[in-house]
């Protein structure tokens, strides 16, 4: 019996919406269009009731995720004082993201009828509860005590002050990125595209998008090692997050790296 291998006009209009965050994830200048472009045919499957809608729906919180920058303005080192500052900017444009794409998300979610359990976010077990806690402590001290060591074959040398007064923004930067990209990529786009395609496929896919879209213009030598590092970890945590059934544990460990993250990022001086 010959089994027909003949892509469906349905199947390739629900594909044409991860093509496009593939596309804006390894072209940044496309992606501001790319969000818009999502987010217009995502209202126009949705209305039209087309099964494709999920497909786009799955990838509009990440495309959005990769343009705010265009909207509220890039990072760039703010040095000893700015980092600091509670209310640094830094910290307030992943707070001011992370609120509007949340909301954005539970919009989109609960027009399609996702629930909390299906995105990862309904229940919490002791077990994860620990872990997740462990990983952002170890993730945290790791970080700023030999994080520049491990970064500076990709980065080249990072040498930043870490001044106590620094991790409070720190914490709210970590917090709001850190749930933010898990919940968009290891939740959403995961188990929406798992809806359409084995959750292996939904896994690698989400995986690769992270990877890509976390090689920025900062990296300057060991780019594919980079991508396949960043892909990796992407898809660990996709992993942990379908066998767990909740994204605890991925976050715990992003919000770890990230509250470091920004004592590298910000602490520096401005160039």
């Amino acid at each position: 019996m010959r089994v027909s291998t003949r892509v469906t006009p349905a199947a390739g209009l629900a594909a044409a919406g991860p093509a496009l965050l593939l596309a804006a994830a390894m072209l940044p200048d496309l992606r501001p269009l790319v969000a818009v472009l999502l987010g217009a045919g995502w209202v126009a499957l949705r209305a039209s009731r087309r099964p494709g809608a999920i497909a786009w729906a799955a990838v509009l919180p990440v495309g959005l995720v990769m343009a705010w920058p265009w909207v509220l303005g890039a990072d760039a080192p703010l040095g000893e004082a700015g980092c600091t500052d509670p209310l640094s900017v830094i910290a307030l444009r992943r707070v001011v993201a992370g609120a509007v794409i949340l909301a954005i998300v539970a919009a989109i979610a609960r027009a399609h009828g996702s629930t909390r359990a299906e995105l990862g976010i309904a229940r919490l077990g002791v077990g994860e509860g620990l872990v997740a806690a462990g990983g952002l402590v170890a993730l945290v001290v790791g970080g700023l005590v030999i994080g520049p060591l491990v970064a500076r074959p990709f980065f080249g040398p990072l040498d930043f002050p870490v001044p106590p007064a620094a991790l409070v923004p720190a914490v709210g930067f970590g917090v709001a990125n850190g749930v933010l990209e898990e919940l968009t990529y290891r939740g959403v786009m995961q188990a929406w595209l798992g809806r359409l395609v084995p959750m292996t496929a939904a896994i690698a896919t989400q995986a690769l998008v992270f990877g890509i879209v976390h090689a920025g213009p900062e990296v300057v030598a060991l780019l594919p090692v980079h991508v396949a590092l960043l892909t990796a970890v992407g898809a660990a945590g996709g992993w942990v997050r379908w066998r767990t059934g909740s994204l605890a544990i991925p976050i715990g460990i992003h919000v770890g790296a990230d509250i470091a993250l920004y004592v590298g990022l910000a602490c520096r001086a401005p160039g």
